[in-house]
C-alpha cells in the first residue's frame, strides 16, 4: 500500500518536470536541432575524403590551410601540424599480370637462409627476412613491389626482422618501387624494420611509390645517399638509431618522421613535402641540411633535443617550429619563408649566428621568454623581425638589424603594440653584420 501512495504522490511531480523541459526546449528548437549544433565541435579537418570522380593523387598533394600569423588566443592552432596522410594514390592501383622467373619472384615467403640479390626481384605479398638472416642487396638490382589487392595496408611489403644490406654506387644505384613507370605513393606498404639492432646499412639507393618508404621501430639504421620520393612518408623511425649521411627526401607527404629516436643527420635536402622533417621526443642533431619549398613547414619538433647547424630553410610555408624542446639553432640561414622564420613555445633554445632575413610575415616568432637569440642577422623581414607573442619578456640582444629604415622600433611586435605582452630586448645592437662561414652545397 505505501509503494502505491509514493508512486501516485510522485506522478505529478514527474509530469510537472516533463512538461517544465519541453516548455524549455520549445525556447530553443527540436531536441535533434541542439545535438546538431554539437557537431560543429568536430574539426571538418579532422579527415581528408576523396571527392567523387576527384584524382586521389590531387588530395595528397593538396595543401592544409595557411597558419594565421597572429590568431587568436581562443582560437589559436596548433603549431605542429598534425601527421595526418589520408587517401594515398596508389592504394587501389593493381598490378596487371605478367609472367615473371619464379626464381626472381617472392609471394608471401620467409628467407631462413641469408640471401644475395642481383638484377630484377619482385614481391608480392609480403617477405620477411628471418631473424639472424642477412639479405644483402648487390649494385643495379631493382625490387619491384606488385599490388594484387586493393586496399589501405593490404600493399606488399620488405619485413626485415634480421638484417638489410643495401650496396649501391653512384653508377649502379639500388632501387625499391613498383611495376608502373610512375610509381604512386602507396602501391607497396615499404620496408619495415622491426627489432632489428643488426646494422643495417643502405647506400645509393632509391625508394619510391611507398606507403613508408622505410618504417623502422626498435633497430639501428645507417642511410647513406638514399632518395625517398613519392611516398607517404619517406621514413619513418621509432625508438631507432639513425644516422643519415646525404640523400633526398622529395614530393613526399611527410619527408621524415622521427619519434623518439636518436638521429644523426647530415647533408641531406629535404624538399618540396607538405612537412619536411617532424621530430617527436628523443634527440636530433641535424647539420649541412637543405630544407626547401615543403608547403607546411620545413622542420617541427615537439618535446626534442635539438641540434640544428649549417641548416639552409627557405621557401617552407613555416621554416622551423618548436614546441616544448631544447637546444640550439645556429650557423642556419632561415629565408623566404612564406609565413614565420622560425617559431619558438615553450622551448629552452639558443638561437644564434643565424641570418634570419626575407620572410613573407615574421623572421623570429616566440610564446614566452624560455629561449634567447644573439647574434643575429635580421632584415628584410615582411612584417616584423621578431614577434612576442606572449606574456614574458624575450631577450634578443646583440643581434643586427640591417638597414636603420624602417626604425627598429617599427620592426618588433611586442608590449608596445599590446600591454598584455611581454616586451623585446634588444639592446646593445651589434652595429656590423656578423660574420657567417658558407653553407656546404647542400645547404646552400
Amino acid at each position: 500500500m505505501r509503494r502505491s501512495t509514493m508512486a501516485t504522490i510522485r506522478m505529478p511531480l514527474a509530469l510537472s518536470v516533463l512538461l517544465w523541459m519541453a516548455a524549455f526546449l520549445g525556447g530553443c528548437g527540436t531536441v535533434s536541432e541542439l545535438f546538431a549544433r554539437g557537431k560543429t565541435l568536430v574539426s571538418p579537418s579532422a579527415q581528408v575524403s576523396v571527392p567523387a570522380g576527384a584524382s586521389a593523387a590531387a588530395v595528397v598533394k593538396a595543401e592544409s590551410p595557411p597558419v594565421p600569423l597572429a590568431p587568436s588566443p581562443e582560437n589559436k592552432p596548433s603549431v605542429v601540424p598534425p601527421q595526418v596522410i589520408s587517401a594515398l594514390p596508389g592504394i587501389s592501383r593493381i598490378t596487371p599480370r605478367m609472367d615473371v622467373p619464379l626464381e626472381r619472384s617472392y609471394n608471401d615467403a620467409v628467407l631462413t637462409e641469408d640471401t644475395v640479390w642481383s638484377g630484377e626481384v619482385f614481391v608480392e605479398g609480403s617477405l620477411t627476412v628471418a631473424p639472424q638472416t642477412t639479405l644483402t642487396l648487390e649494385p643495379g638490382t631493382v625490387v619491384r613491389f606488385r599490388r594484387t589487392v586493393p586496399g589501405d595496408g593490404a600493399g606488399p611489403l620488405l619485413l626485415v626482422q634480421g638484417r638489410l644490406v643495401v650496396r649501391g654506387n653512384a653508377d649502379a644505384p639500388v632501387r625499391f618501387t613498383t611495376s608502373f613507370p610512375d610509381p604512386l605513393a602507396g602501391e607497396w606498404q615499404g620496408i619495415i624494420l622491426l627489432g632489428s639492432e643488426k646494422k643495417n646499412l643502405l647506400e645509393q639507393c632509391r625508394i619510391e611509390g611507398a606507403a613508408a618508404g622505410i618504417d623502422a621501430s626498435f633497430s639501428s639504421v645507417t642511410l647513406k645517399q638514399v632518395t625517398f620520393a613519392a611516398c607517404g612518408t619517406g621514413a619513418r623511425f621509432q625508438d631507432s638509431i639513425v644516422t643519415v649521411s646525404g640523400g633526398e627526401a622529395s614530393d613526399n607527404a611527410v619527408g621524415m618522421e622521427l619519434v623518439e629516436s636518436e638521429s644523426d643527420i647530415r647533408d641531406m635536402v629535404v624538399r618540396g613535402n607538405r612537412l619536411g622533417i617532424t621530430v617527436r621526443g628523443g634527440s636530433l642533431l641535424l647539420e649541412g641540411a637543405g630544407l626547401t619549398d615543403n608547403r607546411e613547414a620545413g622542420l617541427t619538433g615537439a618535446a626534442s633535443r635539438l641540434s640544428i647547424s649549417g641548416t639552409f630553410s627557405q621557401g617552407n610555408g613555416i621554416g622551423i617550429v618548436l614546441t616544448d624542446c631544447e637546444g640550439k639553432v645556429t650557423g642556419a640561414r632561415i629565408a623566404e619563408n612564406r609565413h614565420v622564420g622560425i617559431h619558438l613555445v615553450r622551448s629552452r633554445v639558443r638561437v644564434y649566428g643565424n641570418e634570419i632575413v626575407s620572410n613573407a610575415g615574421i623572421g623570429l616568432r616566440v610564446e614566452d621568454g624560455q629561449g634567447v637569440a644573439w647574434g643575429n642577422a635580421f632584415s628584410g623581414n615582411g612584417r616584423f623581425d621578431i614577434e612576442n607573442a606572449g606574456r614574458e619578456d624575450f631577450r634578443a640582444i646583440a643581434n643586427w638589424w640591417g638597414d636603420p629604415s624602417p626604425p627598429l622600433d617599427m620592426r618588433l611586435d611586442h608590449q608596445a603594440q599590446d600591454p598584455a605582452r611581454g616586451r623585446i630586448f634588444v639592446n646593445p645592437v651589434l652595429k656590423a653584420r656578423p660574420y657567417f662561414p658558407a653553407l656546404n652545397s647542400v645547404a646552400k
